[in-house]
């Protein structure tokens, strides 16, 4: 199954890809594979595409039903939410929805909201998805929704763009229940339609990047920080897997996320604080270590000070700002960042152009993440419970773009709440796929 998902993964459902018919072709063969007894699989012969057919469809009179959720275009993989709405003349109510699948009972409600995580499978198959509703006068209405097959040597467009986002109020607090429709999404500026929509967790994958250059050893800062990591591995979900990364003059730890707990603090403990500061080359080697995961992504990084070399005046790392920053964006990671101790804010980089804080708040803001700026090593535990918290009540939104340029350019995504109230932690763009990239 892992094979199956890495498929999916480069169709375009956790990130942004094209599906062509070579891919389609491989993604039927795989999936013939997994399927489960007594479930057809993909047609293995070319066939034409099926006559277009409205997304959903509703009967006339008093009960009026419709689909909410998914929008179009119609085609369905994997857990998807299906909403209905359902409503009926003044002088009756709704008492009854039922959906089913292909002529089987899903679900049925008996008052509102009529919403439902459905598992459509591990392939683009034709389905019908009905719901009819009864209201208290004996009444019935139904909306139906296809969902459309994908067949071998048809070309089709599922590129989807993710965007995971963090809503808070005045006060910082996350909020929760909101729906699709509370949100406004634009890209480079134009309106897009946001197509999948879920408040549920999606798989996460961490990883814990500490700063273990020498200057960590003062004040006990390195103890408190691996303390604080251990907090966070037992914070997190079950299911979600991380890795441990430390860094001075060079990048030691796990290479790959792994949801083994015990391995995990085995990691933290093993880190030792001594040499230079290698930021950007440990942000580069884990956000690209971390790209070939499925679901979120993220990096929570501890750092004490600017990249630099242990004994000399000059740079810590290989790698730029720029290219960590560029790397994090195409891996699609999410930077949590932490800069500990006082005057961050006045010491400058190498090249006197950013100040320590301004590089961490870059990393963050840019990518979708947060960026905390403690003063001393005991605030630490603090911050990683609440990054945890943080990473629990995520949404997730997934769109099609307007522009289907291949051209590998920059692509700002604004995300933003309809309540001026609220205001959204998201990824602030990405890079289009360029020419010829599968």
């Amino acid at each position: 199954m892992p094979a199956l998902r890495g498929a999916l993964d480069r169709v375009g459902l956790l990130r942004a890809g094209l599906l062509t018919a070579a891919l389609a072709t491989l993604l039927a063969s795989v999936a013939s594979r997994f399927a489960p007894p007594g479930q057809a699989a993909l047609a293995a012969t070319p066939g034409p595409a099926p006559a277009p057919s409205p997304a959903s469809s509703a009967t006339p009179g008093p009960v009026r039903v419709r689909f909410l959720e998914p929008a179009p275009p119609g085609l369905i993989l994997g857990e998807t939410r299906l909403t209905v709405e359902a409503v009926t003349s003044p002088d009756a109510r709704i008492v009854r929805v039922a959906i089913d699948v292909d002529g089987s009972v899903l679900t049925v409600f008996d008052y509102p909201p009529y919403s439902v995580t459905w598992d459509a499978g591990t392939r683009f198959s034709e389905r019908l998805i009905r719901a009819v509703a009864t209201d208290s006068a004996g009444r019935t209405g139904e909306a139906i929704l296809r969902a459309r097959p994908l067949y071998i040597g048809q070309f089709e467009e599922v590129r989807l763009v993710n965007v995971y986002a963090t809503a808070r109020d005045r006060r910082g607090n996350a909020v929760s229940g909101l729906t699709r429709d509370d949100f406004v999404l634009l890209e480079d500026g134009a309106p897009q339609t946001i197509s999948h929509f879920a408040s549920a967790g999606v798989p996460l994958a961490v990883a814990l990047v500490i700063d273990a250059s020498n200057s960590m050893n003062l004040e006990g800062k390195i103890d408190l920080a691996k303390k604080a990591a251990e907090d966070f591995v037992d914070s997190v979900e079950p299911d979600d897997r991380l890795m441990v990364s430390y860094f001075s003059d060079e990048i030691r730890g796990l290479e790959a996320p792994v949801s083994d707990r015990k391995r995990l603090k085995e990691a933290i403990g093993a880190v030792r604080a001594s040499g230079g500061t290698a930021l950007y080359d440990a942000l580069f080697r884990t956000a690209d270590r971390l790209a070939a995961s499925e679901g979120r992504r993220a990096i929570v990084l501890l750092s004490d000070g600017r990249d630099q070399a242990l004994a000399d005046n000059e740079p810590g790392s290989l790698h730029l700002f720029e290219e960590a920053l560029e790397k994090a964006h195409r891996a699609e990671v999410a930077i949590y960042a932490i800069g500990l101790g006082r005057h961050l804010d006045t010491e400058m980089d190498l090249r006197g152009e950013r100040s320590v804080m301004q590089i961490l708040e870059t990393f963050a803001r840019q990518t979708g993440g947060r960026p905390y700026f403690p003063e001393r090593a005991g605030q630490l535990s603090g911050i990683y419970r609440q990054i945890a918290s943080d990473l629990k009540h995520q949404y997730t939104l997934a769109y099609t773009p307007t522009n289907t340029a291949r051209d590998g350019r920059w692509r700002a995504i604004t995300l933003r709440a309809r309540n001026p109230e609220i205001t959204v932690q998201a990824r602030l763009g990405y890079y289009a796929p360029g020419p010829g990239v599968p």
